[in-house]
Parts: structure tokens; sequence; C-alpha cells
């Protein structure tokens, strides 16, 4: 008696497939120019005299502090609160707009070392090198992603 096989009509993701489809832009949400849903408030904002620009990964950045609209938030929707950098803007032709940072984005933690404000973000940023990846970890509408960058 001869015996079939049946196909699954799924496949099991990988250790990969979270990486590669944020890599893609397949995982992380759509967002507006603030890194939220179109009609949600923000819930970061720029501490006041933080801004600054990491050239090697082409983006601006300022320190990240939560609005009212996170905290009221963050409980209820098991959103995360963290310190780091706000990206205030991408420069389209960079690094970081091709694994998919946006605006509105908050890096929390830079080859494995966490952020806590603009200039330290920059410092790190300025390390990424040629031959290896730098993992990136970031919130978008208070859920985490990670991206890898090279020069």
């Amino acid at each position: 008696m001869h015996k079939h096989h049946r196909r699954r009509s799924f496949s099991r993701p990988s250790a990969w497939y979270g990486t590669a489809a944020a890599l893609c832009g397949l995982v992380i949400p759509a967002a507006n120019a603030i890194g939220q849903p179109a009609d949600a408030p923000p819930f970061y904002a720029c501490r006041e005299q933080s801004e600054t620009t990491s050239t090697v990964a082409g983006i601006e950045l300022c320190t990240a502090e939560p609005t009212e609209a996170l905290t009221n938030r963050a409980v209820g929707d098991n959103l995360q609160v963290r310190a780091g950098a706000l990206v205030t803007n991408v420069t389209s032709s960079s690094i970081a707009a091709s694994a998919g940072v946006a605006r509105g984005d908050v890096i929390y933690r830079i080859g494995g070392n966490n952020i806590e404000d603009s200039l330290t973000a920059a410092d790190q940023l300025s390390k990424i090198g040629t031959s290896a990846d730098t993992i990136v970890n970031f919130l978008r509408s208070g859920r985490p992603y990670r991206v890898k960058l090279r020069r």
C-alpha cells in the first residue's frame, strides 16, 4: 500500500523572517509624518535645544520626551515608554531610509548600547561600519522594531 503525504498549506516562519520583513517594510505599520496613525496624537516630542544630525545614517534627531498621549495609553494598549532619540527627519537616499527608519521613530538602542539622548545616538550612529551590520532598535507608535544598518 502506498502512502500519500499531504502537503502543508502554510509555511513556518524562520528566525530571519522578522528581520527580512522589517527590512522590506512588511512588518512595520504605515505611519504619518510623526510615526503615528494619521488620527492619533504624537507619543513623543523633542526636548528643547537637543537637536543633532547623524550624517553617517542620514537622519536628524532630538532627545525624545514622552507626551501625555503616550502615558495615558501605555498601560492599556501595552505600549513601551523609553528614553531615546526622536527621528525628526530622514534623508531619502540614506542608509536609515533604506532600512525603513522613518520620521517619528524613537531610537532606544544602537549596537547593544542603550540610548538616553540625541547626542549619544549621533555618537553611536557615527560608528556604523562597512564590514558588519549594526542593529538599531526603535519604537514606532509605541511598538518595538529593529533594523540592521551598514554603510
